[in-house]
């Protein structure tokens, strides 16, 4: 299959937003920034959406679920253990956290605890790794089955897990960002699985041959406007449902873009390498983030936008050295195969590895 370096750079804006989403939440800032912090909810959608497209176009026939499965231990482990090492010691020690309540997040357990001093523990952006970690284990049957599907049997596979996605938070309507039914709307990894599914459903539809010729500008300027619109929707559609359709829009429009060798800017190399260090930027990006706000609040006070300018480009180097450096090789070792995947954008390219590629993403 095609490369689809469209989508890995799109991997660097959707991290971005969620970055943006705790620098306006963690520090005082003005009303309007609640605009962007809401835009933090959407990163984490579209990461679900887009990890399901790119292991399913990748996807392969001959491959084996333990296979998969130690390729994706290889991808996820060693870089999310590095966090969760740093991220709790730092939560213990600025949050008084207690180490128990880390455990969970360990093993990669913690977004199925309604507790939030579980699923938000340490390092608080682990929880959607724990949500795909579900998404993993299931993706060998699902794949099976979608496979099996004419073009018209995986559309109606689509149409019913967007159907969930609206329903799900219809039923529940939670009105604030805590609580049961919070957490079984935006933590819960099985209610999160369908945006996975439909993500899984749109490559296979792509891969039978379906074209989607409509600009990445379109799609792109679409899905942000309706970002920004939810923001007077009832905070419950706001979490995952507002967006859902417009990212389908995107991606397709994405990945038919690269498929036909049309330019876009996402596939702009820069954007691309940004895409490839986004995982390692995801894990570590709210650490830095608080260590920057608390060293500046207590040396050199600064306005929000400068602690928040800080922490990114701060960020962006320590993921750059980790990715380079820990992530890649480490993977390489533990793949068992002496190779590295074409990309290691950890769900945003599509790179041969037989079942799958790569993927992520925020709290």
């Amino acid at each position: 299959m095609p490369r689809l370096d469209s989508l890995t750079g799109l991997r660097a804006f959707a991290a971005l937003a969620v970055f943006l989403h705790h620098a306006t939440a963690y520090q005082e800032s003005p009303d309007w920034a609640g605009f962007i912090t809401n835009a933090g909810d959407d990163g984490v959608s579209f990461f679900f959406m887009l990890s399901g497209f790119v292991l399913a176009w990748n996807g392969r026939a001959t491959d084996t679920p333990g296979q998969f499965y130690r390729r994706r231990a290889a991808r996820i482990l060693p870089l999310y253990w590095i966090a969760w090492i740093v991220g709790g010691a730092y939560a213990i020690v600025a949050d008084h956290q207690r180490f128990s309540s880390l455990v969970p997040s360990v093993v990669l357990l913690q977004s199925w605890f309604p507790q939030k001093d579980i699923h938000f523990a340490g390092n608080s952006v682990g929880w959607s790794l724990s949500a795909e970690m579900f998404f993993y284990l299931m993706f060998p049957a699902v794949f099976v089955l979608l496979r099996r599907l004419s073009v018209r049997g995986t559309v109606i596979v689509a149409v019913v897990a967007l159907f969930f996605i609206f329903a799900i938070p219809l039923t529940l309507h939670p009105t604030e960002a805590a609580g049961i039914r919070y957490w079984l709307i935006y933590l819960f990894p099985v209610t999160r699985f369908f945006e996975f599914v439909v993500g899984m459903s749109l490559a296979m539809i792509l891969r039978s041959g379906v074209r989607f010729p409509v600009p990445v500008a379109a799609t792109a300027t679409f899905a942000l406007a309706v970002s920004i619109a939810s923001n007077w929707l009832p905070r419950y559609w706001l979490l995952v449902a507002a967006t859902a359709i417009p990212f389908v829009l995107l991606l397709a429009s994405a990945a038919d873009a690269d498929r036909a060798g049309k330019r876009s800017i996402f596939a702009w190399k820069p954007i691309v390498k940004l895409g490839e260090w986004s995982f390692a930027f995801y894990l570590v990006h709210l650490v830095v983030l608080r260590v920057v706000i608390a060293v500046t609040n207590r040396t050199v006070p600064m306005p929000w936008w400068a602690t928040s300018a800080l922490g990114l480009v701060i960020g962006v180097a320590v993921a750059a050295v980790l990715c380079e450096y820990v992530e890649k090789p480490l993977e390489k070792r533990l793949r068992g195969d002496g190779r590295l995947p074409v990309s290691l954008d950890d769900g945003s390219t599509a790179s041969r590895t037989e079942f799958g590629a790569q993927e992520q993403p925020s709290r």
